[in-house]
């Protein structure tokens, strides 16, 4: 939450100042879910609401990503479609968390990497509109949380099970994916 507000003040101008408190809500939000989730075994009454948090807010941490670049990075009309298309999808996941059916395994997974990938779309116009180090940071956060998906998907590799398996692995990779895309978006706010 710190480094979030550091990042929003440090931005250089009142756009890029609302562009980077958006984008640190989310990272906030999805980190901050996450190690509530893992803080402690919850009891099984809440272990389904702590899930439904969690996965909730990745889906946010889509669009407050996307927020940025469409905000600093794009001019109109491509922007106002990156927007859409993010805070749209990102809507619908939060939305399709809360209905009380249990989608087979893999299913959430699968959703979070469509939709994630789903944004390419728009690398044509990012490859013209910023620079080719944050493009290759923005592709290389999305490899990593890729990576780190098919991890937990597959579990595997499972190097110390009690220790150090597939689900802190995944994490790694998560923590990887942030860093890329926070040093994307100062570049851009900065």
């Amino acid at each position: 939450m710190v480094a979030g507000v550091v990042l929003a003040i440090g931005a250089d101008g009142n756009r890029a100042t609302l562009a980077m408190a958006i984008f640190s809500l989310g990272n906030t939000a999805m980190l901050g879910v996450s190690a509530v989730v893992h803080l402690r075994d919850w009891p099984i009454e809440r272990v389904e609401l702590m899930v439904r948090l969690d996965h909730a807010a990745i889906f946010l941490m889509f669009a407050t990503t996307a927020t940025p670049i469409a905000m600093l990075g794009l001019e109109a009309p491509v922007s106002g479609w990156l927007l859409a298309v993010a805070w749209t999808g990102a809507v619908l996941g939060i939305v399709a968390e809360w209905i009380p059916i249990h989608p087979p395994a893999g299913v959430v997974n699968g959703a979070y990497l469509v939709f994630g990938w789903s944004m390419v779309v728009f690398v044509p116009w990012m490859i013209a509109a910023l620079t080719i180090g944050e493009v290759t940071l923005l592709l290389a956060g999305g490899a990593a949380y890729t990576v780190g998906a098919i991890i937990v998907g597959s579990r595997w590799p499972d190097p110390w099970t009690d220790s150090f398996g597939y689900h802190e692995i995944w994490h790694v990779f998560v923590l990887i994916a942030v860093g890329l895309h926070v040093a994307m978006a100062v570049s851009l706010a900065w």
